[in-house]
């Protein structure tokens, strides 16, 4: 692939965080009068007919000329992912979600070993037990010590998120980027509306303010839709490792939107934690 090539695709991903790293902070001021699940189930519901009309000439060619083993694991790993991440923001900080969402560049490498039949190196090791002692030292950005569970939500995601990158990778090898997209977020969206009603309570809907609901339009259309679109054209072309290494850079931007929408700053125990992430991520890239 050549240079002009490859940093299209680069800029896919580093757009996606930018939609991201402002979906975050939105997220909580929605969550103002909208329950996690109903978000995440209008999220869904806004995006995914638009998908699988987009995806119509392909969905159903694709799904009976691919081997469910290879399109479902990516699908499983979507819906969790999200399901976890947008109640991570609701227990905790969407700054230090933001950071702990940036672990599967670290997480990718060793699932990819099962999946994709690569060897793990070793060498990779001490970069990552220097992003733990990081991770640690943001989760004391208050002045305390504090992984409760808003923090291991996060941490949940971010090993769902992993999991996506790295079967969505091999799902991509067989099925085009509509089909796969337009797939994940069908799952995802019965998924959220399973638990919506198994959880929720439908009452709560005609409270649910106009600023929430145009919170969940951006969500589902321009998160949902426009961030799986340019991650799932991006994977194909620079890899699961190299896609989740970029998304590092949505931290940053999540901290940066947090601060203009919701005050959020980040104490120096904690700039130093996030500081010490992201120079692990981007050594263990070099590496």
């Amino acid at each position: 692939m050549d240079d002009g090539n490859k940093s299209k695709y680069i800029l896919f991903i580093l757009l996606q965080s930018l939609i991201y790293g402002i979906g975050n902070p939105l997220t909580k001021i929605a969550y103002r009068s909208i329950t996690p699940y109903w978000l995440l189930a209008g999220r869904y519901v806004f995006a995914a007919p638009l998908i699988v009309f987009l995806a119509r000439k392909s969905l159903i060619k694709d799904i009976k000329s691919t081997d469910v083993k290879i399109w479902l694991p990516p699908c499983v790993c979507c819906a969790a992912a999200y399901i976890t991440g947008n109640l991570a923001l609701n227990y905790t900080t969407a700054t230090n979600v933001g950071f702990i969402m940036s672990l599967p560049v670290l997480i990718a490498p060793v699932l990819a070993i099962p999946v994709m039949h690569q060897r793990y190196q070793w060498k990779h090791l001490p970069v990552q037990l220097a992003a733990v002692i990081g991770l640690f030292l943001l989760c004391c950005n208050g002045g305390f010590f504090k992984f409760g569970i808003g923090e291991i939500l996060a941490f949940i995601f971010a090993a769902c998120l992993a999991g996506h990158l790295v079967f969505g990778e091999r799902a991509l090898q067989d099925m085009g980027v509509m089909s796969a997209t337009a797939l994940q977020l069908l799952f995802a969206t019965v998924a959220c509306f399973v638990c919506a009603f198994a959880v929720d309570d439908v009452s709560v809907l005609p409270d649910v303010s106009v600023v929430a609901w145009l919170i969940v339009a951006y969500l589902g259309i321009v998160c949902s839709i426009g961030g799986f679109l340019l991650q799932n054209k991006a994977v194909p072309n620079l890899s699961s490792r190299a896609v989740a290494l970029l998304q590092c850079s949505q931290p940053i931007l999540t901290a940066a939107a947090s601060y203009f929408i919701l005050g959020e700053s980040l104490t120096l125990i904690g700039m130093i934690g996030a500081v010490i992430i992201i120079v692990c991520l981007v050594i263990d890239s070099r590496i």
